[in-house]
């Protein structure tokens, strides 16, 4: 008979080096009785070197499996997962292998997802190569939602079948904020660009425009306001005159963006603002069948804020959704809600209108963008709300699905600031009219000292007109003057340059000098103003108004 054994041993070689020996031996009996023993010993040195860094190789790999961050899975082909790492354990809020291992990916994503889910891996199996898709899916744990991206591969054997998958995939909740608020920062930044533009547009073209119209609205008073011109003629005139105002408020609304002072902030409560705003548009909302609920927090903090730029801003909103209800339907329903988020206070408007197009909710606010027809809306109002609003620190966008309404929301920041004083009401001034009082109007614009002209001569006053501030101060030293009428803005030498000469070289009359300005003023010459208490009209002035207010500064003599 025979018995056979085989053994593996580590050996010292002669020369000193160890190997690995297999060997295999069988003892032969004869007559039952052992008689000897042959055997083979192979050097397997390389094989078990080869095993050990395979082994190595193997344990390297499971380790950077389990350490990498992203979610690692093989699954096989109909999608089951036959090996996950922890980080998907983790993805999924799972402790155990056991829970996710044998169960079908499609089970983890959310059904809305599922027909692009299915459709990448036919797109994975078909192509062999890496495919990456996005996903909703759904965490095993808890049952939450979380955005994913699967990057998948084809696995096959030796012989080129296809056996599984293997794949990353990534909680992307984190990029997606980020994308988010990247894009949100972006259309800001663009918006603020735009809005800047526009006031830096405005506030080159205000001049321009202003004095033409300045002349158009005073001259066309002056006509009117003669006796014996036809009722046809006088009817013709005050379109003129409103049309003419109706620009001039166009060029108003445009000067808003060039605004560079800060809001003339007092202690505001919203709820007391939203009411007083809905009072003020009572009538209207009425005869458009608009029905107003407002739902105000009672523990609504005051807030710090400028009251009129605020009420300018809901009107706007109100209006707005007035409209678009009556449009849609002839009737609605407006829902007006103040709520504290933070350091916030958010104030909704939410109307049962049409809804905004998906397509236009991110250009809403942009100047001039507006889906109304030609002559019913400049596109301003909104972007006058947005500039508002981003003086106050605070944010306005808009949510909607169309066909279900669209809702309006304001956050203004909790300030906590001392209120400034109001301003003292001026005490009613005796005016009366002072006789033979000579004038002096500075300006670079002839139509306006043209109509300066025909105004004050209206008066019986005496008028000196010049179109240059170096002119003028050599007119000042030969003549005097009861008043002074300055133009802000003059090529060379600005009205505030000569008035600051006058305080130097003639105090008393410096003090009497009333501005006129026809463009936007930035904060040095509204600071200027102020500190000086110089009186001023802006372009274009009413006739009537610019006669009262020069009478009351000649009467203070």
């Amino acid at each position: 008979g025979r018995q056979q054994a085989i053994n593996e041993f580590k050996l010292r070689r002669k020369d000193g080096k160890y190997v690995y020996v297999e060997t295999e031996a069988s003892v032969i009996h004869r007559e039952e009785k052992p008689m000897v023993i042959q055997g083979i010993a192979r050097d397997i040195t390389e094989r078990k070197n080869a095993q050990e860094m395979l082994q190595q190789s193997e344990q390297k790999l499971r380790n950077i499996f389990e350490s990498v961050a992203d979610g690692v899975f093989t699954m096989d082909m109909n999608g089951v997962y036959t090996e996950v790492n922890q980080a998907m354990l983790d993805m999924h809020r799972l402790t155990s292998k056991n829970d996710l291992i044998g169960v079908n990916a499609f089970d983890c994503v959310a059904p809305s997802n599922m027909e692009e889910a299915r459709a990448g891996m036919e797109q994975t199996t078909r192509e062999g190569a890496i495919v990456t898709k996005q996903f909703i899916s759904r965490r095993l744990g808890d049952g939450s939602e979380f955005p994913v991206e699967i990057s998948a591969k084809l696995l096959t054997d030796a012989w080129g079948n296809a056996t599984g998958f293997v794949g990353i995939a990534r909680d992307v909740s984190q990029r997606k904020q980020a994308e988010e608020e990247k894009r949100q920062l972006e259309q800001k930044a663009q918006l603020a660009s735009r809005l800047a533009s526009v006031g830096e547009l405005a506030a080159g073209i205000a001049h321009e425009i202003n004095n033409p119209l300045t002349s158009v609205i005073g001259y066309a008073q002056l006509l009117s306001g003669e006796e014996n011109i036809p009722d046809d003629m006088r009817k013709d005139l005050k379109a003129i005159i409103e049309g003419a105002n109706r620009v001039a408020g166009i060029v108003k609304r445009l000067l808003t963006f060039a605004r560079q002072t800060k809001p003339q902030q007092t202690l505001v409560s919203i709820a007391d603002l939203v009411t007083s705003t809905v009072e003020l548009r009572a009538y209207h909302l009425r005869n458009g069948n608009i029905k107003v609920t407002t739902q105000f927090d009672p523990e609504l903090p005051v807030i710090t804020a400028d009251p009129g730029q605020l009420q300018q801003v809901f009107l706007n909103l109100i209006v707005n959704a007035e409209t678009e209800m009556k449009q849609a339907h002839g009737k609605g329903k407006l829902l007006i809600t103040t709520e504290k988020v933070g350091k916030t206070i958010r104030i909704s408007f939410k109307d049962d209108g049409p809804g905004i197009a998906k397509e236009n909710l991110d250009r809403i606010f942009h100047p001039f963008f507006t889906t109304k027809e030609v002559g019913e809306g400049t596109g301003l109002g909104l972007s006058i709300c947005y500039g508002i609003v981003s003086e106050h620190g605070g944010r306005i966008w808009a949510e909607s699905q169309p066909g279900k309404g669209a809702t309006f929301i304001v956050e203004l920041p909790v300030v906590a600031r001392a209120s400034q004083p109001k301003p003292a009401k001026p005490k009613e001034e005796k005016v009366q009219k002072v006789a033979k009082a000579k004038i002096l109007a500075v300006d670079d614009e002839p139509m306006i000292l043209q109509l300066l002209g025909r105004l004050l001569a209206e008066e019986g006053y005496r008028l000196d007109t010049v179109d240059n501030a170096a002119d003028a101060m050599k007119m000042i030293d030969k003549e005097r003057y009861n008043l002074i009428l300055l133009d802000i803005k003059m090529p060379d030498m600005s009205g505030i340059e000569l008035y600051e000469r006058l305080q130097k070289i003639a105090p008393s009359l410096a003090r009497r000098v009333m501005f006129i300005t026809g463009d936007v003023m930035g904060p040095e010459t509204e600071a200027f103003l102020s500190q000086a208490r110089a009186p001023y009209v802006t372009k274009p002035f009413d006739a009537s108004k610019l006669k009262k207010e020069v009478r009351r500064l000649l009467s203070r003599g």
